[in-house]
């Protein structure tokens, strides 16, 4: 879902791999793009297939991921969650949430909350978002967005506006 601009100016991409590694990694560059390196894994429970991640960096530093579970089974498509406290280099043991839908992306507001935003592929379709006001240790009620979609939904990205609102766009 594409890279984040750290607090550093650094770009950080989490990511599925590369062709010398494969899970779930972080690449680095400082270089705006021409260059990367792999700074970090993380680690993948047993028996869980995780993708589509996402991260955002929250006001401490600290980065939260979000990652879509691979199960077949729509009602069972909780996300998971996994953090790192030192720029992407370590992370914890990702951890199903109690949010239902896929895939994530997330901004940091300007008041230094992180908005979520996310699709539901199973009834009352749409797109949801929530808001954590802790840097990712907990997560509001869902807050819906819309639900005139099909089955065939998903992918949104917010962007938060001059005047303070947020455009938050999907297909």
């Amino acid at each position: 879902h594409g890279a984040i601009v750290n607090d550093a100016g650094h770009l950080l991409y989490l990511g599925s791999g590369t062709i010398e590694s494969h899970g779930l990694t972080v690449e680095e560059s400082t270089d705006q793009g021409r260059s990367w390196q792999v700074i970090g894994t993380v680690p993948q429970p047993e028996g869980i297939g995780l993708g589509e991640p996402y991260m955002v960096e929250a006001k401490s530093g600290k980065l939260i991921g979000l990652f879509r579970y691979g199960t077949s089974k729509l009602q069972e498509k909780f996300m998971y969650q996994a953090e790192s406290h030192d720029v992407g280099r370590t992370w914890t043991m990702p951890i199903r949430t109690d949010i239902l839908g896929y895939p994530a992306n997330m901004i940091r507001l300007t008041n230094d909350r992180i908005l979520l935003v996310y699709g539901v592929r199973i009834p009352p379709f749409g797109e949801r978002a929530r808001v954590s006001d802790d840097e990712g240790e907990t997560w509001s009620d869902e807050i819906v967005l819309c639900t005139d979609t099909s089955t065939d939904l998903g992918y949104p990205a917010s962007a938060q506006l001059g005047d303070g609102s947020i455009l938050t766009v999907y297909y």
